[in-house]
């Protein structure tokens, strides 16, 4: 079996508008209208997790109306530390299992998930030294074709992905690097599976050093703690840390964005929220207050479909010009 993360594409929402509300994820929303064009029949199945109201509305929809894919919602707890959640936890991976068990034919044996830890982690630890380059003065690899890196291992069979990744750090390490004197800059905020936002960053003179994307750091960034326990593993991997806004306690994430901020000498951070992406609008709020006084921070709200980036540019200018 071969975990797919989906993407979604910069093509207008045509059908999926008419099943959801407008002021619905459009994530989400460019998701559903590829579904329903059967774009996404290359699947044997689709998995969901129960992580905000937009993605819990989609798994309602697919389930009723996307009968060329079937839709398993995994339900994840939102609250991280907990010994109540951990016990909740493990019991919706053992059904998940079963039901990837059932669907393969394969019968998922411990020896096999330490194998499949032990391939995942070493993606990750290389992702991790790929990233640990950009922290130089002068970053021999942009935000940009970083991002594409990123994406590319989390799509691709991780033996293949690694002797890939091992090839281009190398190539990155002995590369001849030009001058980049703009401000370092760190991106948070909503899912960006489009570099075009990073290049329209770097367009206007900024140097993205650091991120913390669901579609790059938030990957690679931790990798499973040793457990002779394979599924005890990996509930403790994805409960013993809070990467993202629909996760508490949020003091964790903050921490975490105030030791990129130390880590790759930071001068400004800039926070992408999709539109109607209500657990990232909530939390730029508030971390762009707490960043106050501490590093220079533009909140910006985008249309997935990358609409108006004019205004987008002027904005972006002017903050990298402060």
């Amino acid at each position: 079996m071969l975990p797919f993360p989906t993407f979604g594409t910069p093509e207008p929402i045509k059908k999926a508008d008419s099943y959801f509300q407008p002021c619905a994820c459009e994530f989400v929303r460019n998701l559903f209208d590829l579904a329903l064009d059967k774009k996404f029949g290359f699947l044997d199945s689709m998995v969901l997790c129960n992580t905000c109201d937009a993605v819990r509305h989609l798994y309602n929809m697919w389930d009723t109306y996307v009968d060329s894919v079937p839709c398993y919602m995994v339900n994840n707890p939102q609250k991280m530390y907990d010994e109540s959640g951990f016990k909740f936890y493990r019991m919706e991976l053992e059904k998940f299992k079963k039901l990837m068990e059932d669907l393969s034919g394969n019968k998922i044996t411990d020896e096999s998930l330490k194998k499949s830890i032990e391939l995942y982690d070493e993606t990750r630890r290389l992702l991790k030294e790929l990233n640990d380059l950009r922290k130089r003065d002068i970053p021999p690899i942009s935000g940009s074709e970083f991002l594409r890196t990123a994406m590319a291992s989390m799509l691709m069979p991780k033996e293949k992905a690694n002797p890939l990744l091992r090839q281009l750090i190398d190539e990155v390490k002995n590369r001849e690097i030009k001058n980049a004197d703009g401000p370092r800059i760190l991106l948070t905020g909503s899912i960006i599976d489009n570099p075009t936002l990073i290049e329209l960053v770097e367009d206007m003179g900024g140097v993205v050093v650091a991120d913390d994307l669901c579609t790059s750091a938030k990957y690679f960034w931790y990798t499973t703690k040793p457990n002779n326990d394979p599924m005890d593993a990996i509930v403790r991997f994805n409960l013993e840390r809070t990467l993202c806004a629909c996760a508490h306690p949020s003091e964790d994430r903050y921490d975490y964005l105030q030791g990129l901020i130390r880590e790759f000498n930071i001068d400004g951070v800039i926070y992408f929220n999709i539109k109607y992406c209500h657990p990232f609008v909530y939390e730029s709020a508030i971390f762009r207050k707490k960043l106050e006084g501490e590093v220079p921070t533009l909140t910006l709200e985008v249309d997935h479909s990358l609409s108006g980036l004019g205004q987008l540019k002027t904005r972006v200018q002017a903050f990298i010009e402060m």
